[in-house]
């Protein structure tokens, strides 16, 4: 919460600088501090500003131009294409990239991210299943089975291996 100034009234810090006064002295949006609040991955930083502020979405392309050379006006979309983002942004809950078609589905820096923790490139096909399905062994190199089956060992001869489809 966000104390305005010379009141007692409290504003959630999702409403500073989003381009609406909701203090009585309008200090809301005139904060120095906003880079600094917890919801930064919700806020345009302004990257040619010495002060350093972050506004919320909502003012991105506003036809105000809030940032000293008005980065926060420019197309927004062309930005998230031709964007760099780092490893840890990646499945973290945030879109930071524009869907792409790729082989006819729109992937994004969150898609699949449900696999990310048992199927990566550290985990696949390394023989052991991490995913409760076992996708992550599914499809590689050294596998006897088709496509879409797990290789599957008898319980009563380990020497014996049969094909079993991954919906089993």
């Amino acid at each position: 919460m966000y104390r305005c100034e010379k009141s007692s009234k409290c504003i959630s810090k999702q409403r500073l600088l989003d381009g609406i006064p909701d203090c009585p002295f309008d200090d809301d949006e005139t904060f120095n501090q906003s880079c600094s609040l917890n919801d930064i991955r919700q806020r345009f930083r302004c990257s040619n500003d010495n002060n350093e502020k972050c506004f919320a979405s909502l003012v991105i392309q506003d036809g105000k131009k809030d940032c000293k050379y008005g980065e926060d006006e420019s197309n927004k979309k062309q930005q998230m294409i031709e964007k760099h983002i780092y490893f840890q942004t990646i499945c973290d809950g945030i879109t930071e990239l524009l869907p792409v078609l790729i082989d006819g589905k729109n992937e994004t820096d969150e898609t699949q991210c449900h696999y990310w923790p048992c199927n990566n490139t550290y985990s696949r096909c390394d023989q052991f299943w991490l995913c409760k399905d076992g996708a992550d062994e599914v499809n590689c190199p050294s596998s006897t089975c088709p496509e879409l089956y797990h290789e599957c060992v008898f319980p009563n001869d380990t020497s014996k291996v049969s094909c079993l489809p991954i919906t089993k």
